[in-house]
């Protein structure tokens, strides 16, 4: 370990002193110059520069600088560009790397495996919001979304590419604009409907991701969506999906949908479908499952919020429903508090639909 130690202190410390001189210009060859490290910020070379002299022999480290200098050998002659670009490659190459691999997603001699490796280290990248931002610019976001919606790739491969798309769009405007200019809201619905149960639930779960993603905080994208008949897939086939992280996903969309987009046109469709939306919502707040059931509730007061004259009828139901969801919970050894808080819940949808029917029948709590 003390030879290999000695060899690495010497690449990083001839690798440094070619920095800091200029005495040994060495340039990765895309041009590309090393990024600076911000104030305070620990520079990963610098600390694997620290261990590697911690950890060599100063004996050995010293015959191979003389025996270098005798042959007037550069870091490059020794271990190749490669090894030097490696060193100082930035997340932007990294980035222009791995959209590459992408943008070449229908080359069937390039393994699922490979495609895989490239989207999860791209995801890691994407978390940061101005990475998200060049990921149209570089050319990355359209491959993602053809694979993603294709057939050229395994089911696995492509739900790993609706979720680098549903990370790249959280939060970050100008991306979901960009996703959306290139057909995004409207390819994205269309196979939002075939994920009734002939496709995977892992699949769904993460073309739901996505178009949240996609959707959120713009109301002008929604509309879009609502035309599509995404929000009516979601109350129609989403709450209702074998699959309890796609009806959780569902359930979620709705209620925030619905906060931010309180005109949408499809709430005027809810007085022919009020029996049928209130049978299948009441049925998750009873749920046992306590996340079903908190998000059951949670839409039905966004509903009692929006449309309180429409659901005042169902009152009892939502007593007995979240009664009885109580019970699972402190049957299956849920938390206390956890358990009285879905009933707690429910006396406050209770409190906004009892302004139009008389007072609350929660008056007990």
């Amino acid at each position: 370990m003390r030879r290999l130690a000695a060899v690495l202190g010497f690449v990083l410390a001839g690798l440094v002193l070619a920095q800091s001189t200029g005495l040994v210009p060495i340039e990765p060859e895309n041009g590309h110059e090393a990024t600076v490290e911000a104030p305070g910020k620990k520079d990963p070379m610098s600390e694997l520069l620290h261990w590697a002299i911690e950890h060599s022999d100063p004996e050995t480290l010293k015959n191979l600088m003389e025996e270098y200098k005798e042959k007037n050998l550069t870091i490059k002659d020794i271990y190749g560009q490669e090894v030097v670009d490696a060193f100082f490659k930035t997340e932007g190459d990294v980035m222009s790397q791995q959209i590459a691999v992408i943008q070449d997603f229908r080359n069937e001699s390039l393994p699922d495996s490979t495609l895989q490796a490239a989207l999860e280290e791209l995801e890691e990248l994407l978390h940061q919001v101005d990475h998200a931002g060049n990921l149209n610019r570089m050319g990355g976001m359209k491959p993602l979304l053809e694979m993603a919606l294709g057939e050229e790739r395994g089911e696995t491969t492509r739900s790993l590419a609706l979720w680098v798309l549903g990370v790249a769009v959280q939060n970050n405007a100008p991306v979901q604009e960009e996703l959306h200019r290139l057909g995004g809201v409207r390819s994205l619905a269309e196979r939002l409907q075939l994920c009734g149960g002939q496709t995977s639930a892992q699949f769904c779960g993460k073309l739901l991701f996505c178009l949240s993603g996609l959707l959120k905080n713009s109301p002008v994208l929604q509309a879009i969506a609502d035309q599509h008949g995404v929000t009516e897939w979601m109350m129609e086939v989403g709450i209702k999906h074998p699959a309890a992280a796609v009806v959780k996903k569902a359930l979620g969309f709705l209620d925030t949908v619905f906060a931010q987009s309180p005109q949408l046109p499809f709430l005027e469709t809810l007085t022919d479908t009020r029996d049928a939306t209130a049978a299948s919502v009441l049925g998750l707040v009873e749920s046992p499952d306590v996340d079903t059931s908190e998000k059951a509730i949670a839409l039905l007061g966004r509903l009692a919020e929006l449309r309180p004259k429409l659901f005042s009828s169902f009152r009892e139901e939502l007593i007995s429903a979240a009664r009885r969801a109580q019970h699972h919970c402190e049957a299956s050894g849920g938390d206390k508090d956890v358990c009285s808080g879905l009933l707690h819940a429910a006396a406050e949808v209770d409190r906004k639909l009892a302004g139009t029917a008389g007072p609350s029948q929660f008056q007990e709590l």
